[in-house]
This record gives C-alpha cells, sequence and structure tokens, in this order.
C-alpha cells in the first residue's frame, strides 16, 4: 500500500524560502556578507538623523513663528513711532529691535527705553555726541564702557549703544528702589543740577515723549485694525 504523504502548503512555502535563503545565503561572497550589516547600521544612522533633523526644523519653525509674533507686538509699533523722527526704515528698523531686545534683557518695558532715547537723541544720530562726551543714540559717557557684561564693550555701534543704555537705567532703577524719577535722574547725570541747570525737568520731558509714543502706539493700531467703510453718495 502506497501511503501518500499531506503536506501543508504553509509547510511548503516556509521550506521552499528557507532553501531560498541558504542558497542566496551560499552564493554570497564573505565582503558582501561583511557589508550587509554595515548596511544596515547605516539605515539605522540615517533614520536617526532625519529624525533630528526633523525636530530641528520643529524647533526653528516655533521659533520662526514666536518671532514673528514679537514683531508684531512690539518691535513694528516701535518702528513706526521712529519714523515719525526719521524716515530711514532700516535705520528704525534696526533700532526698535536693539530696543526690545536690550529693553528684555534688561528687565525693562522696551517703550519706556523708547521714550528715553527720544528725549536723549530725537534725531537718530548714531554717532552723536554731547559736550559732556556723551556717545550715541542712548548718550551714554564714556566712563561706562565695557562695565557692562550684557553689552560689548564699545558705544558706537546701534546695538551695543542701546545696550549699554539699558543695564545702566535699569541699574539706577534698582538702587532708586523703584523710584522712575530718581532712576530717570540719575541716568541724566542730575544729581544736583549745576552742570545742567534745568535738568530737574528730565523725568518730564520723559514722560511726554512716553505719552507721545502711546499716543502713535494707539493710533497705528487703531488704522491697523479697521478699514473705514466707503463713502456712499445719498440717494436722491
Amino acid at each position: 500500500m502506497i501511503v501518500k504523504r499531506v503536506t501543508r502548503p504553509g509547510v511548503l512555502y516556509g521550506m521552499a524560502l528557507l532553501i531560498a535563503l541558504v542558497v542566496v545565503g551560499a552564493g554570497r561572497t564573505p565582503e558582501a556578507a561583511s557589508a550587509a550589516p554595515i548596511a544596515v547600521v547605516a539605515e539605522v544612522e540615517l533614520d536617526d538623523e532625519l529624525g533630528r533633523l526633523l525636530e530641528r526644523a520643529r524647533t526653528a519653525n516655533a521659533g520662526l513663528r514666536q518671532a514673528e509674533g514679537m514683531y508684531a507686538e512690539e518691535v513694528a509699533p516701535i518702528e513706526e513711532v521712529l519714523r515719525t523722527y526719521r524716515n530711514d526704515p532700516e535705520l528704525t528698523h534696526e533700532i526698535a529691535v536693539a530696543l526690545v531686545r536690550e529693553a528684555h534683557r534688561a528687565g525693562l518695558e522696551p517703550r519706556v527705553l523708547l521714550s528715553v532715547l527720544l528725549v536723549e537723541n530725537p534725531m537718530l544720530e548714531t554717532r552723536a555726541q554731547s559736550f559732556a562726551g556723551a556717545v550715541g543714540l542712548m548718550q551714554v559717557m564714556p566712563l561706562h564702557r565695557g562695565h557692562w557684561r550684557a553689552c560689548r564693550p564699545d558705544l558706537e555701534s546701534i546695538e551695543s549703544n542701546i545696550c549699554h543704555g539699558a543695564q545702566i537705567f535699569a541699574s539706577y532703577l534698582r538702587q532708586s528702589n523703584g523710584d522712575v524719577d530718581r532712576a530717570l535722574l540719575r541716568y541724566n547725570g542730575c544729581v544736583r543740577g549745576t552742570n545742567t541747570p534745568n535738568c530737574h525737568g528730565y523725568p518730564s520731558w520723559v514722560y511726554a515723549r512716553a505719552g507721545k509714543v502711546s499716543m502713535l502706539s494707539w493710533l497705528n493700531a487703531a488704522r491697523n485694525h479697521s478699514r473705514p467703510e466707503p463713502v456712499r453718495p445719498l440717494a436722491h
């Protein structure tokens, strides 16, 4: 009696696959066999690198959105105010960015720093120098040069000059226990009022600039957010 062996299809498929693998493996050279694990490792490393790049891209996009939001909320309004004093878009943009950055670094409100700058140097002359030797946009005295770790040791560049002014005013504000008038007087060098006879009015001048800054900011915000409807002729 002939007994027929019944073989399941799955078993046949498994045997065929095993034979194929053995044949292919036997046909490989030693160099190819050793290269296979290296290729797998390289593929894994490539996947890891792609993952890191994607994560950096997501972080960069988040940073870009944050920067765009800060520009719209803080830099752009200051830039528009500065243009009312000097119609130089490139210069006013650079000053506005520096004011926002250095004010935040010093723990100040950017518009406060802007108001001080507009009293010290309303013409926005970056190379301005007073009779007493004060330099730049924030009219910083040379004795402060290099004394502030956050600032580069020069007073000529826009960024460094504003950095010095921000750090100096923030320091005076701390020393004055938050008394803004006293801090402003110290910034102006008005301790006794002997060098500049009318220097005691300095806080009022800054507050006046702050009022104008606020007014212009409000008007600009209203103009940007509202569009007047066109005037239609009266019906006859």
